[in-house]
């Protein structure tokens, strides 16, 4: 199951690869987790248009588009990554898990502002878990880079604010043109 071999490779277990597939065929697969984060994101996107009371229409397709950058902006950067430091053969099992992993972290703030969707739970603390879990995605970063790309710790730690970075930079002016 993917969310006990997101848990085992984090963990540092060694038997993490036992629970994805990472035949050539996943990879174009794992894409998927991606495209599930289209109606997440719309989801989250629905409960800050509801907090800001506008009334007005929401560019939600300009917000599907920067959001789609964002969260394809992983991949290219692992596979520059991977050709630099000729690490081509952890590319693929890098990008499954790091997909996987990233669709279950969107969905945890999901749940969050979802919540909040349905008056069960102010902005401010659906904000507060979104945020923390969306910062998580750094440490996960790390974590990969160093369990499974075999980087070492300053490699790890400069790849995911790498990550983080582009990440940030395409969100925010995505959404300063957007807006």
């Amino acid at each position: 199951m993917i969310l006990n071999g997101i848990v085992k490779v984090l963990k540092g277990e060694d038997d993490w690869r036992e629970e994805f597939d990472l035949s050539a065929p996943a990879l174009p697969k794992s894409f998927i987790a991606i495209l599930l984060c289209t109606p997440l994101f719309m989801l989250v996107t629905m409960s800050v248009i509801k907090y800001n009371d506008n009334s007005g229409d929401a560019p939600f397709l300009a917000i599907l588009i920067i959001l789609g950058l964002m969260s394809f902006s992983f991949p290219l950067i692992a596979y520059v990554l991977c050709m630099v430091f000729d690490l081509q053969a952890k590319f693929r099992p890098w990008v499954i898990v790091r997909n996987w992993s990233f669709l279950v972290i969107v969905g945890l703030i999901t749940i969050a502002f979802s919540l909040n969707l349905l008056d069960l739970m102010p902005f401010s603390v659906a904000y507060n878990i979104g945020l923390t879990l969306y910062l998580s995605t750094l440490a996960l970063d790390i974590r990969l880079a160093m369990r499974i790309a075999n980087f070492d710790w300053i490699g790890a730690v400069f790849t995911a604010i790498l990550i983080s970075a582009t990440c940030i930079m395409i969100l925010s002016l995505g959404l300063n043109q957007a807006l």
